[in-house]
């Protein structure tokens, strides 16, 4: 039934409740509890007139997407806060939204007894987490988290938390875009230094901001950039006497719940949050994250591992300053003038960051030891003629043309004045900072420029990075090898042209390129019917005749990145279509092997040939949703990032 109302609303689009009454053919009863269902996933807004008059449904398709994730968002979230910190996750993906309370009850702990979940026990909501409170608890033993505390549950949802990648449910998260934004219009058109609509730039500039102002409170709530500490944010306050900071020291480390004792904790020790505050994913700061795994991949790639890492590090200390990759209201109008500067950091904030076991100096190229050995012993014999020549007043004619210039210069400057020839020269050493300014330096002069040198009025050097033209190069490279697989490198060369020079006729195209004609007027012909290519008349005078026309050919990026994605969305569903169908072949099969009793014990229940069938398909499956996770990082690049 919910399948049926989300796919009325994406055919039909807004609709009131007695059309999708009409349109599904479902009893009023159905349709409500559908609903109910899919608000509770956040897959469809509802918005009710300031009248009161009648309430408007639209689904979220955006929403839709983001179900083919939950592997990859549990991944990420594992990797930098533990198992549990998974679990968490995990419960929110399958519910939407859900209190604290709930989650604590889905877990099977209770702050009465001694705080500790029962062993080999833990839970999974069902059906409940609504506003209310009204969901109930159904125990599983699917979940293993021994040790867990309700103060270990509490800190993992608080980390997450301040991470960004859980928030607080809020009104607007229920409503479109585009409803937030006229009603966010409504509002501030009733203050009284507006009184109505702007009149003039100035009064419209100071409106835009205050409509920008309340969408930004709308979403993110009133402690925007807050973090979730005692008193915050629906955080409850430590009694008398318990301390207010909660630093790395407070906790150990979020990997597993059987690294946490009972007594390592009090009663008192880490936030407690409110059962009441109401929980969902955050998608935006997920795709953050997501960025900066595929921009470190990236500088893995053009520089090297170890680069790479200190650059990870790099994006991660900013990562807490970026709310998301894209500002969803540039659609209303164009912030790229007021846009803020970039967060900065210094090389010192970074060190404290990194690894101690992290070759910072072996991972930069040095020279190879005998090639120093050698020249270090030809330097020191010219340096000891030279001393003759100073103690006996002359050199020998042959020796003197053996001796240059240059090589006493390279003596002094590498090895300094004095030494004996059985000293073996060897790097000095750099320290840790310069280790790390040197990586730094690798990054800033990469022709990708990952980051950028910001010189402060007190002569300190910081660095930024330059999101936006970053995002850039990743689409251009997604769309250049897209198009070199489909259409060959010649296609490439030519549209890496058109982007250098513009919009160029044939002889033009032929000339820059080194390309035959034949070959480029076939490529070009390709690329033109396949859409990634636009051709554009322009006449020399009134009559239009083709002779006496000029054909202009080019490259729109953005047309281009669009047709790629809607074919990506094609392939992803096609995929997902194909999935389903070989399922449904062998659906008997599976069921019998999902099983409880046959889980762990096929060879006893199931045949030879029953096994050899499972097993093709399950290759089957793992390679198609391969090629569904690979289609949605290209998606993450072209639409996302």
């Amino acid at each position: 039934m919910s399948q049926r109302v989300f796919s009325t609303l994406l055919r039909n689009g807004r609709l009131q409740l007695s059309l999708l009454l009409h349109h599904t053919g479902l009893s009023s009863r159905q349709l409500k509890h559908s609903l109910a269902v899919l608000i509770q996933q956040h897959l469809v807004y509802h918005y009710k007139t300031t009248d009161g008059d009648a309430t408007f449904y639209e689904a979220d398709w955006k929403s839709a997407y983001a179900l083919v994730r939950p592997g990859k968002i549990i991944k990420l979230v594992e990797e930098r806060f533990g198992k549990v910190a998974g679990g968490v996750i995990s419960n929110l993906l399958l519910l939407g939204h859900a209190r604290v309370d709930d989650l604590v009850a889905a877990y099977n702990l209770d702050a009465g007894r001694d705080g500790r979940m029962d062993a080999g026990n833990a839970a999974y909501i069902k059906g409940g987490g609504m506003l209310n409170g009204a969901g109930k608890v159904k125990t599983a033993n699917t979940t293993k988290a021994r040790g867990l505390t309700l103060e270990v549950l509490h800190t993992t949802i608080y980390n997450l938390l301040e991470a960004g990648f859980l928030m607080q449910v809020l009104p607007a998260h229920f409503r479109s875009l585009t409803d937030n934004r006229n009603e966010a219009e409504r509002v501030v058109q009733r203050y009284a230094e507006f009184g109505g609509p702007p009149k003039g730039t100035k009064q419209k500039a100071a409106f835009e901001a205050e409509v920008q102002k309340q969408l930004q409170t709308w979403q993110l709530g009133d402690k925007f950039g807050a973090k979730f500490v005692d008193g915050a944010a629906g955080a409850r306050k430590r009694p008398m006497g318990c301390s207010a900071q909660l630093g790395p020291g407070k906790r150990a480390r979020l990997e597993d719940g059987s690294a946490y004792h009972q007594d390592r904790f009090d009663d008192d020790d880490g936030p407690i949050l409110d059962d009441d505050l109401v929980l969902r994913i955050n998608h935006e700061k997920l795709n953050v994250a997501f960025r900066n795994q595929r921009l470190v991949e990236f500088a893995d790639h053009c520089i090297g591992k170890t680069t790479s890492q200190i650059y990870a590090e790099v994006l991660q200390r900013l990562e807490g300053t970026i709310q998301r990759c894209r500002t969803e209201h540039n659609v209303f109008f164009n912030t790229d003038d007021d846009e803020e500067p970039p967060p900065t950091f210094t090389a010192s904030e970074l060190s404290t960051l990194l690894r101690k076991d992290l070759d910072l100096v072996g991972a930069i190229g040095r020279e190879d030891l005998t090639k120093w050995n050698s020249k270090h012993s030809r330097l020191r014999k010219k340096q000891r003629l030279k001393r003759q020549d100073q103690e006996h007043g002359g050199l020998d004619e042959n020796e003197d043309e053996e001796m240059s210039s240059d090589d006493v210069d390279d003596n002094h400057s590498a090895f300094g004045e004095e030494g004996d020839d059985n000293d073996v020269p060897a790097l000095n050493p750099k320290s840790g900072m310069a280790s790390i300014k040197e990586h730094l330096q690798l990054l800033a002069e990469d022709p990708h420029e990952f980051i950028q040198s910001v010189e402060k009025y007190n002569g300190m050097v910081e660095w930024s990075v330059d999101f936006k033209a970053l995002s850039k190069q990743l689409r251009q490279l997604e769309l250049e090898t897209t198009i070199t697989a489909r259409f060959g490198p010649a296609a490439t060369r030519m549209v890496r042209i058109f982007l250098d020079k513009g919009k160029l006729d044939e002889k033009q195209i032929t000339n820059i390129g080194l390309i035959h004609q034949k070959q480029m007027r076939a490529a070009l012909t390709v690329m033109h019917e396949a859409g990634h290519l636009e051709l554009q008349e322009v006449p020399r005078d009134n009559n239009r005749q083709p002779s006496r026309t000029m054909f202009l050919w080019y490259f729109d990026p953005e047309r281009c990145r669009q047709l790629i994605l809607e074919e990506t969305y094609k392939a992803m569903a096609r995929c997902l279509q194909r999935v389903k169908v070989e399922r449904v072949a062998i659906q008997t099969l599976i069921d019998k092997a999902e099983r409880t009793d046959v889980i762990g014990n096929e060879d006893q229940y199931l045949s030879v040939d029953e096994r050899v069938v499972l097993s093709r398909w399950r290759e089957k499956e793992e390679r198609i949703l391969g090629e569904v996770g690979r289609l949605d990082d290209l998606v993450g690049v072209l639409r996302d990032y």
